[in-house]
């Protein structure tokens, strides 16, 4: 008879447990071990509490227990622990079996594995509840009772995972989980009922979905608890990102294929991705800076203003240099300091706005910037010493010539007159080239000055007509001038205006064949500037010529006469000195038709040319 008892407890579909006072198990049937995963030499000796009760019902089993030993009898539904930490529901029986004398002898439990009805009670509760809210949401939703059970789905869900909603309702959620995943998500799912709030599960993390045909695909998962009558749920909202993964990696590849380093930085100044480049200038691993604040690439003594100059780049994100004509460092992980240029780029994403930053090393091109400028300090100090030291016997030649042309030594013969004249020429010809290389050489320096004043603008324009009309006559050349009133008295520099003056009159004259006209004319544009023109009627200028005509020492091709070589200083420095005073030279011209140069000045009072005169200088 006692076989036949035991059969029957053991053939019992529902779990049979005999449990003592303190709560050890005495009896453990086959279903138990069915439904609990312990065999039954595992379990006898062993407390509930220690075998399937979770530990935030510990003391609900204690309530339980005791009143069933005072009442005889409990019946209520609960949660228990299966031997691989999943939790089943089940319907809970408990009787206290007593002696004759009416002490407790044990407590016989009968539980019931419920999971599957209660699948389907928590489907119906939230289906009626939520359903039109969470088909209206464009993510995969899958909602799972405390068991890890499917209990509703959206038909977002259905589309990205494959499956029927029939085929997922009841089902563990586990399997909609890479296999290599499954076995850790237990925990996973324990710890967020253990402490249920809104977060985005796996953060930093590479998630993945699986697909009803087996296919990996890379998601976003958000979850949140929802608290039901019939217990604490969670809501799984899933996002596809196979696309944004996909444009993440285009974007990774072009990082790494950017020649500067890149270093993006999120709002909080945190470095969010590195390419290759960046470990290699500054020397650190990409796990070390990711997570770190910028600074740390900045030089200890510009760190503390840095993070206020990265929040006015957020407050107005725009692509831009960043410290522009400021000298900029990085610092190297083993301390030395480096110089950079760097260029800022907001960059909009889905997490919010970041920063993209091109950094690049210039070390090199400081050396040279420094090499080359010590170069033309070198330069322009041999030109001056140079020109200085050819003007004192030119000077010397160009007066004894002078002076023997006036006749004061004696009278001179027409061939001995001819030759004193062809050396007085060329005795001008190369004090003023000198000059022009000296002034070329201070450009270059930042030194050539302005000294602005007021005269009269056609006085100068006919000092310099008469001095060119001289060599005009020669070839039946006429300069002619249209100089409109009102605008007479000017302030400008006048000596530099004789200059440029005299280099494209002289100019227009050299490329102007005999009996052609050389025409100026000068009108304001507006109050701020002045527009000078000189227009011939030369042998013009090819495109090809053109190009080139402002490069000094740049000759034209001029035939193969060489009728009209000269040094190509003269239009070279004409547009280096009005740039200089903020201006600008232009030119138009067809071959065989002449030139029409136009040189626009700005009107200055004294004082502001002088102050800009020096930081316009191009170096």
């Amino acid at each position: 008879m006692a076989d036949l008892a035991r059969q029957l407890w053991d053939e019992t579909p529902d779990a049979v447990l005999a449990v003592a006072a303190g709560g050890e198990v005495l009896f453990w049937n086959r279903a138990a071990e069915a439904i609990f995963g312990f065999s039954s030499a595992e379990a006898v000796g062993r407390t509930l509490a220690d075998l399937i009760v979770p530990s935030d019902r510990l003391e609900e089993e204690r309530v339980v227990r005791e009143r069933a030993a005072n009442s005889g009898v409990t019946v209520y539904e609960s949660v228990r622990r299966r031997k691989d930490g999943s939790l089943v529901h089940v319907s809970i029986s408990s009787k206290a079996v007593k002696d004759p004398d009416g002490n407790l002898s044990f407590i016989c439990h009968t539980k019931k594995d419920v999971t599957h009805l209660k699948v389907l009670r928590d489907s119906k509760l939230v289906e009626t509840r939520f359903r039109d809210l969470l088909e209206s949401t464009p993510d995969a939703i899958v909602m799972v009772n405390v068991t890890g059970r499917i209990v509703l789905v959206n038909s977002q869900a259905e589309k990205v995972f494959g499956y029927q909603r029939s085929a997922l309702i009841g089902m563990p959620v586990e399997m909609l989980l890479p296999e290599r995943y499954r076995a850790g998500h237990h925990g996973h799912r324990a710890a967020f009922f253990a402490q249920p709030r809104t977060r985005t599960m796996g953060v930093g993390l590479d998630l993945y979905g699986l697909r009803n045909g087996g296919e990996e695909f890379p998601v976003e998962i958000s979850l949140s608890p929802l608290v039901t009558e019939e217990g604490t749920m969670v809501m799984s909202a899933v996002r596809d990102i196979t696309n944004r993964k996909k444009a993440e990696q285009k974007f990774r590849g072009l990082l790494e294929s950017a020649p500067d380093a890149m270093v993006i930085v999120g709002r909080d100044g945190r470095i969010a991705l590195v390419n290759s480049q960046t470990e290699s200038l500054f020397g650190y691993p990409r796990e070390e800076l990711l997570g770190q604040l910028v600074e740390v690439l900045v030089p200890a003594r510009y760190r503390s203003k840095h993070p206020e100059h990265r929040h006015g780049f957020f407050a107005q994100p725009r692509a831009r240099s960043m410290g522009a004509e400021l000298e900029l460092h990085g610092l190297r992980r083993d301390g030395t300091e480096f110089p950079v240029e760097v260029s800022l780029s907001p960059l909009e994403t889905e997490e919010g706005m970041f920063v993209l930053s091109a950094i690049r090393d210039v070390t090199d091109r400081k050396r040279y910037e420094q090499a080359l400028h010590d170069a033309n300090r070198l330069k322009s100090e041999f030109l001056a010493n140079m020109s200085h030291e050819l003007r004192t016997p030119l000077n010397g030649i160009i007066g004894f010539s002078e002076f023997l042309i006036d006749g004061k030594p004696g009278e001179l013969n027409a061939k001995q007159k001819t030759y004193l004249a062809d050396i007085l020429g060329c005795g001008r010809h190369l004090l003023k080239l000198i000059n022009d290389i000296l002034d070329l050489s201070k450009i270059e320096a930042g030194k050539l000055e302005f000294h602005p004043e007021t005269f009269s603008l056609i006085a100068a324009v006919e000092e310099v007509r008469a001095v060119v009309s001289t060599i005009a006559r020669d070839k039946g050349i006429t300069i002619g001038h249209d100089l409109r009133a009102g605008i007479d008295i000017v302030t400008l520099d006048r000596q530099r205006l004789i200059q440029v003056l005299y280099n494209l009159l002289s100019n227009a004259v050299k490329f102007t064949d005999n009996g052609g006209e050389v025409f100026i004319s000068a009108e304001a544009q507006g109050l701020s500037s002045l527009c000078l023109r000189i227009r011939d009627t030369g042998i013009g200028i090819s495109p090809e010529n053109i190009c080139n005509l402002f490069i000094e020492f740049r000759q034209l091709d001029a035939g193969p006469t060489r009728r009209y070589a000269g040094t190509g200083l003269g239009l070279a420095l004409t547009k280096k000195i009005v740039e200089a005073q903020l201006g600008t030279v232009s030119v138009e011209s067809k071959p065989g038709q002449g030139s029409v140069f136009t040189v626009i000045l700005p009107f200055a009072p004294a004082a502001a040319l002088t102050d800009r005169s020096a930081e316009s200088m191009p170096v």
